[in-house]
């Protein structure tokens, strides 16, 4: 057994090496803890998961035009709310293309019939389809205020457009409205066809799809009355017209169609831009939601907001569809205008191809960095990941839902039919050889060599093109903080204009070139020194006099600030400007309405940015459910 007082000695060393590892164990704890402290402190006001709930009854009427508002407000649940629980499934449920499905009778018939029992339900049911529309006009139009997670409100509306959490939440209003047309028709595995609009490839892909409108000729064996009757649409892009990305409303009143040919080069250049040349999750799922911040009395509360390349994308189907051009519909209703959007159900089509794009987008490899190396993620901050939703359910129970809920489909049981080959076009496209680089035609390299562009002292845009001077320089180590990347390569360049003022109920777009100081309404976009556009649909903005109140009415004192973001990286270095001491122009040529075209906006300032947002580069201490 051994000697005694060897065993002792043997266990005395045993326990003082287990004293001082665990003197070792509490001081890296206190360190850590004291790490942790000083994050959360550092971090600012505005840093905390947001809530996004109807559970609470503060809720009022939304602004339209005309002094007119909509109720959108929401019934409260029956019970207590429950927790998301993801499914076990059997097997995957496929969402297909509205195009391939047009055809098919037992499908059309089918969906036709869960909406004929969605519209039939009673008004209160939320479920039912007044409550469905009303759920997208309640949560994207301001109608509740925001909370923190423990149910606090904030001063201010809550708006699930302009940030990141635009996909996430309207992923999650796809799932339950699908799931709750298919309880309707006792059918688990029914799923909603996908409006796939960037497909150039298959006849027919990016028209309104034809299950959504009469059938010409008729087909006597399907009945699709309800996937058209009282939405209100621009009848004039009805079928055979294809929607184009570049939608331009002034030669569209006119009766200008563009060549088909014109039509299938914007439309795979814009959705280049838009998905492929947005490398970071701030580029394409847009900027942080933003919980409180300091703003005027006529400004939006949500400052700072920023759209990312997915929702500016999707705004092009809302106008095409809406009555953008049409007087006797000021609001632009139904897919114009947010309040009304959710009141057709093809609003539901088209949001499955902007969720689709979403997948396709994490799969993307880089090609658009210097690197070329980065991996396309999402936000990983506590703020994104506890950010949460409610939402009814096919049992009419209120469900909270949080965004690291959301984030893969596949969890969710979903997948969409692959359309990689339609797909490949605008992956690889590449935009037209443009012509030599304005600063390569200069005889010098100095400021000077610059015709007479609006200097930035005058950040305003009006009716006609304005060219604003650009300073640039090379990226640092120090653009690398809060950053999940080690190397300066794989930060992307580009151009921010910052706080800008946007009517209310202004539509606005705008292309956007670089070193194209003469670029204007006829320049083509499909060209390396086009770097994207910029559209907001009107949509309602409350002042914060109105915000408790019963009532709010549109006024256009009342302006949306937003940041708007381009990358400008790769079509800098296509069109031979490699050197980052090259100052540039940036171009901006608006596409306003007539009754829109002695409006103005403004914005503080235009400024080259660095970016690799998916980590805001602090950690925080979430109120966990």
């Amino acid at each position: 057994m051994g000697d005694p007082s060897s065993q002792q000695q043997g266990l005395g060393r045993i326990s003082a090496i287990f004293l001082q590892t665990r003197g070792r164990l509490k001081w890296a704890a206190y360190l850590c803890s004291t790490v942790f402290v000083l994050q959360y402190l550092m971090q600012s006001a505005e840093a905390e998961p947001v809530l996004g709930t109807s559970l609470f009854r503060q809720c009022r009427p939304v602004a339209l035009q005309k002094n007119k508002t909509e109720d959108c407000c929401l019934p409260e649940p029956e019970r207590e709310p429950i927790l998301f629980k993801f499914e076990e499934r059997k097997k995957m449920l496929v969402r297909r293309p509205a195009h391939e499905l047009a055809n098919d009778v037992e499908y059309v018939n089918k969906y036709n019939l869960a909406y004929k029992r969605m519209k039939e339900l009673p008004r209160d049911d939320p479920r039912g389809f007044l409550r469905q529309w009303h759920v997208h006009c309640a949560f994207c139009v301001e109608a509740f205020l925001s909370r923190y997670l423990n149910g606090t409100p904030t001063p201010y509306p809550l708006q699930l457009h302009y940030s990141w959490t635009f996909l996430p939440w309207h992923r999650m209003m796809l799932y339950y409205h699908e799931r709750i047309l298919g309880s309707l028709i006792n059918d688990p595995e029914f799923t909603l066809p996908f409006w796939n609009w960037d497909n150039q490839l298959d006849a027919g892909a990016a028209q309104m799809p034809q299950m959504f409108v009469p059938y010409n000729p008729p087909n006597p064996a399907i009945d699709n009355f309800y996937l058209y009757a009282g939405a209100i649409r621009d009848q004039n892009h009805y079928p055979p017209r294809v929607m184009t990305l570049n939608f331009k409303p002034l030669e569209d009143k006119a009766g200008i169609i563009p060549t088909p040919e014109e039509t299938r080069d914007a439309n795979l250049c814009m959705v280049w831009n838009m998905v492929v040349n947005k490398v970071s999750a701030q580029e394409y799922l847009g900027v942080k939601y933003n919980t409180s911040a300091d703003f005027s009395a006529v400004s939006h509360p949500n400052a700072s907001a920023e759209s990312g390349g997915s929702e500016i994308l999707h705004n092009t189907a809302h106008e095409w569809v809406g009555n953008l051009n049409n007087p006797a519909f000021p609001d632009n209703e139904d897919m114009g205008v947010f309040t009304y959007s959710g009141r057709d159900p093809l609003f539901y089509s088209h949001h499955g191809n902007v969720d689709r794009l979403w997948d396709v987008w994490q799969t993307l490899p880089d090609g658009v960095t210097v690197d070329g190396t980065r991996t396309r993620k999402e936000f990983d901050d506590v703020d994104f990941l506890e950010t949460e939703f409610t939402f009814f359910d096919e049992n009419k129970d209120m469900v909270r839902v949080k965004v690291k809920d959301t984030l893969s489909n596949a969890k969710l049981g979903i997948m969409y039919q692959d359309m990689s080959e339609a797909d490949s076009l605008w992956i690889n496209h590449k935009p037209k050889a443009s012509k030599p680089s304005f600063r390569a035609t200069q005889l010098s390299s100095t400021p000077d060599d610059y015709p007479e562009v609006v200097a930035n002292a005058n950040n305003t845009i009006g009716n006609s093109p304005v060219c604003f001077k650009l300073h640039r320089r090379a990226p640092t180590k120090a653009d690398l903080k809060g950053t999940q990347v080690k190397h300066i390569g794989e930060l992307s360049e580009g151009v921010v204009m910052e706080k800008v003022k946007i009517p209310e109920m202004m539509y606005v777009r705008f292309d956007v070139y670089v070193d194209f100081p003469s670029a204007n309404l006829d320049s083509d976009m499909d060209q390396s020194d086009y770097v994207g556009t910029f559209t907001h649909l009107p949509s309602g903005v409350a002042s914060m006099e109105s915000v408790t109140s019963q009532i709010s009415v549109a006024n256009e004192d009342l302006y949306r600030e937003l940041n708007v973001r381009f990358t400008t990286g790769l079509a800098l270095r296509r069109l031979g400007i490699d050197d980052y001491s090259t100052d540039i122009t940036v171009t901006i040529v608006p596409r306003f309405r007539d009754n829109d075209a002695n409006k103005t906006i403004t914005f503080s300032n235009l400024k080259q940015e660095f970016l690799f947002r998916g980590h805001s580069g602090y950690l925080g201490f979430p109120k966990f459910r």
